[in-house]
């Protein structure tokens, strides 16, 4: 094997794979925030031309679209992001180059402009408008608000400067926006405008647009009453984005059916309620849902009749084909070398050969994510010198016994929706395991993983309950929000996470704020008592000043660590922090044990 190849190259090749910190295919789960090197784009061309095409005729109309793309477990759904925010970058290249140039190619389409945005399905439908608008600032950049208040505030208000001395006057400019975007957009329009003309409140609009929350004080000074968070301002905003933005934003809901694998159908129908919101009242959207392939009939049929009808045709991702396969590992390979400063050896799919390629295409009939796998187990065996290569050849069905193919076409289990729920239940369960969620500790997540906690322990213990997601409250003419309710024993508890983006510091003034919900909630009498989810070392004098004068909040620290448990554990049994916060509705279930954990058979593991 690999005759041309001396002892020495080998060798040397074989030296640098041992000692890299990271093997080729390690990386088996496509992740929101990390680009993936290797794209093999063939198996998804239609869906690429299909998404342009929509793009075009939304640039060219403004009408919103949306396009579900479905996929089993492990065949790129996430990965297919990365690979339109590539072309993403290479558009805009290109529109650079064409407007500097000032020529344009007659016999192409013309020049469209488009930025694609990441957002993770919410574990549980909370503040799911908010989580969508912060998606884009972050995409985008801050920058984004000065490209739309330039356009209205200077261009379409008046508030350019009429001379040295003139200076456009703030109230006026501010009254014409209202008149274009008058009611619930009154707040969006002077914080706007304050950004674009007032230098000394410059800096507190920008916060202020941003979804960062403000002091009394400063949202006084300011003159405005809302904030970001609050659904109705929150869609306002988007929509002043987008009408004002010169470009068409497609919106990446990837993993749609994380709300349904949390929370059940309740959430689910929530979160598609907001799209359809979306879809119904933001112009210059493309929406694309990724969503598994195995669960969609159930989507469709807790969508209803209106969201269904808007949607177009549903396309789905294909596995590799052999030859695809090779591509990718080969790629994969020769970047890997080249990222090690050596040339790559000559044959391209070094350490493995082209019959191991095709045992692993077998086994996985071209599913990108278990041929990752297999390919990483692979090198593996040859790299410790436990196997080689013609060893593999003769012990590959054993080695792979353990890895869960896809199935064939022909052989697909199919999932009878129109049974009763409870018959079809547990199929979904394990359809819905066969699938690898990257888990991200944030307030969306740590509140759907708290309430399937408390949900999983109360039904253990037989407890009579009841659970309302995004619970709303009124404090005075206003709606308030809280994460969510629970009833037990003829008490109402709310509960609530601060607007902070991760669980890795201090929440500052959003635990503050977080805990004023709670108290005024108790004060109107819309709850009885508490729980607020913090991370540790959460402090501040009057966050713990109003914890001191309200004994009706309990608090729950959390580190990003067991943040990553009591989500991991959510859905099986609840992690010792998920148990703990049961215990503070619950206090009888006792003390938390460990579930049991399976011992492997023998013959589990080759």
């Amino acid at each position: 094997m690999y005759s041309e190849l001396s002892d020495d190259d080998k060798e040397m090749y074989l030296d640098v794979l041992r000692e890299a910190p990271i093997l080729p295919f390690s990386n088996f789960v496509s992740r929101g925030d990390i680009p993936d090197k290797i794209d093999i784009s063939r198996p998804r061309s239609f869906i690429d031309r299909e998404v342009y095409r929509l793009v075009r005729q939304t640039y060219r109309d403004r009408s919103s679209r949306l396009i579900p793309i479905l996929g089993s477990a492990g065949t790129g759904k996430t990965h297919a992001y990365h690979s339109f925010k590539d072309k993403e970058r290479e558009n805009r290249k290109e529109l650079k180059e064409t407007a500097e140039s000032e020529e344009i190619d007659t016999s192409q389409l013309e020049p469209t402009d488009w930025t694609i945005i990441y957002i993770p399905s919410p574990p549980a439908s909370i503040r799911v408008l908010l989580h969508v608008y912060t998606c884009i600032i972050e995409d985008v950049g801050p920058e984004i608000l000065d490209i739309v208040s330039e356009k209205l505030v200077r261009e379409k208000w008046g508030g350019k400067k009429g001379g040295l001395f003139q200076k456009p006057k703030i109230e006026e400019i501010i009254q014409k926006g209202i008149r274009e975007f008058p009611g619930v957009f009154a707040d969006c329009v002077k914080a706007l405008v304050t950004y674009q003309l007032d230098k000394s409140k410059k800096a507190l609009a920008e916060r202020w647009l941003l979804g960062e929350d403000l002091q009394p004080e400063e949202l006084s000074e300011l003159g405005i009453n809302s904030v970001v968070e609050e659904d109705d301002v929150c869609l306002a905003m988007i929509k002043i984005i987008t009408e004002n933005l010169d470009r068409v934003l497609i919106l990446y809901f990837d993993e749609l059916e994380s709300p349904y694998r949390m929370l059940g159908e309740a959430a689910e129908r929530k979160f598609l309620e907001i799209l359809k919101r979306l879809y119904n009242e933001v112009k210059g959207l493309v929406i694309i849902i990724a969503v598994l392939k195995e669960i969609w009939p159930r989507i469709l049929e807790i969508a209803d009749p209106p969201l269904r009808s808007r949607m177009e045709p549903e396309e789905e991702l294909k596995p590799f084909s052999l030859n695809d396969l090779k591509i990718f590992f080969s790629k994969s390979m020769e970047t890997f070398w080249e990222d090690n400063n050596l040339n790559p050896p000559l044959y391209p799919l070094f350490p493995l050969n082209e019959k191991l390629i095709e045992i692993i295409y077998e086994k996985t009939q071209g599913n990108p994510r278990n041929s990752i796998k297999l390919c990483r187990r692979f090198i593996d065996k040859v790299v410790t010198e436990e196997m080689s290569v013609e060893e593999l050849l003769e012990a590959s069905a054993t080695i792979v016994a353990t890895a869960k193919p896809p199935r064939r076409e022909q052989e697909e289990e199919v999932v009878d929706f129109s049974k009763p729920r409870e018959v079809i239940k547990k199929t979904i369960e394990e359809i819905l395991a066969e699938e690898e969620y990257v888990i991200e500790v944030n307030p969306s997540s740590v509140a759907g993983a708290t309430l399937k906690s408390i949900i999983k322990a109360g039904e253990e213990k037989n407890k009579d309950f009841d659970t309302q997601m995004e619970y709303k409250f009124m404090m005075g003419k206003r709606s308030q929000t809280l994460a969510a309710l629970i009833e037990f024993g003829g008490k109402k508890w709310g509960l609530e996470i601060p607007s902070i983006k991760t669980f890795d510091r201090s929440a500052g003034v959003a635990g503050y704020y977080a805990a004023k919900r709670l108290k005024d909630a108790i004060d109107e009498k819309a709850i009885d008592s508490a729980i607020l989810i913090v991370p540790a070392g959460s402090s501040g004098a009057k966050f713990e000043s109003i914890l001191e004068n309200n004994q009706q909040i309990h608090k729950v620290e959390l580190t990003n660590e067991s943040g990553e448990s009591l989500i991991a554990s959510a859905l099986t049994y609840p992690s010792k922090e998920g148990w703990e916060i049961a215990r503070i509705i619950f206090p009888d279930i006792g003390e938390y044990t460990p579930p049991q954990v399976e011992e492997p058979s023998e013959d589990s593991e080759q």
